[in-house]
């Protein structure tokens, strides 16, 4: 990520690399989603559905070279490593949370999600985010482990995921997370120096679009945020010990996002203009009025359902 700004957009623009947007969990990557869907074309875009991920990287990797080399987006719920079914040049970007935001986000919308697997165990058993955190262990440091390229169905077996959501189940065994170390986290840092173009912060989420469309040449004058999560208290709400339990199940997460706001800083300051003024236009926007807005659901609706198409077929 070294370089000026303007510099790296000219090459982008250059040359014939696949964008990987690297999508995890709970960092407001819908929103994303459906803006990357709007500057590609839907038939050369391949999306890894949330709910087969599996079943959707596995068809991914089965594709005939031919097509893949037609790609020239990547996006989902995968793990660093997809690159190497590339036969293209590519890049990736992806987005940070703040892990006790994360970890807090992921237990509310569980909790008001029916179709979540864990949705009704929750409130059978008015489980409280500390315990919802020992049910869930895969989640544990999960910025780390896809970064570091471990799959989900390394770090999250169908098997242990299933049983946990069980009413009245034992919660994982701790030993069996054993991808929360320094490896992980080292690894994880290396991939996120040396292979991506963009790394960016959900809590600047309007800035990193600036940034993105300065390097991609996209066109995105406003936008619209998608699944907020509602009716989520705020951290400040929370008592000591649950924000306590959020942070020791993803300390190595942590130490990772602060590597991230160096990255992130660094591309603000490359960027050879003024991010934050450009991030409030975007954000106000008479347009769409930003967060506000309602966007062309019919040409989302069918670009997104071309993406998913070509995915399947």
């Amino acid at each position: 990520m070294s370089g000026s700004l303007r510099a790296d957009s000219e090459i982008a623009a250059r040359d014939q690399r696949a964008l990987i947007f690297l999508h995890i969990h709970k960092t407001a990557g819908t929103t994303l989603h459906r803006i990357i869907e709007r500057q590609y074309n839907p038939f050369r875009i391949f999306t890894i559905e949330g709910r087969l991920i599996e079943r959707s990287v596995a068809h991914f990797k089965k594709l005939p070279e031919r097509r893949r080399a037609r790609l020239q987006v990547v996006k989902g719920h995968l793990s660093f490593g997809i690159h190497g079914f590339l036969p293209q040049p590519s890049t990736y970007i992806t987005f940070l949370r703040d892990p006790v935001e994360r970890a807090i986000s992921s237990y509310f919308y569980a909790r008001g999600n029916p179709i979540n697997a864990f949705h009704k165990r929750i409130h059978r058993e008015k489980l409280d985010l500390p315990a919802f955190l020992e049910l869930t262990r895969w989640n544990d440091n999960l910025q780390c482990k896809v970064l570091a390229g471990i799959e989900r169905g390394e770090f999250c077996p169908r098997a242990i995921f299933q049983a946990a959501a069980r009413p009245g189940a034992p919660a994982p065994d701790p030993a069996f997370d054993r991808w929360s170390n320094a490896e992980t986290l080292e690894t994880a840092k290396q991939n996120l120096a040396r292979h991506f173009g963009f790394v960016g912060l959900t809590e600047k989420f309007a800035e990193g679009l600036v940034v993105l469309r300065h390097l991609f040449g996209w066109n995105l004058s406003s936008y619209a945020s998608f699944r907020k999560s509602r009716n989520r208290p705020g951290r400040e709400r929370l008592p000591q010990s649950a924000l306590d339990a959020a942070r020791a199940h993803n300390a190595l997460d942590i130490q990772l996002y602060e590597f991230g706001e160096t990255l992130f800083r660094k591309s603000l300051e490359d960027a050879g203009f003024d991010v934050a003024q450009e991030a409030v236009r975007l954000l106000e926007s008479p347009a769409a009025g930003g967060f506000r807005a309602l966007p062309d659901w019919s040409a989302m609706i069918l670009r997104a359902a071309a993406s998913r198409a070509v995915s399947w077929f």
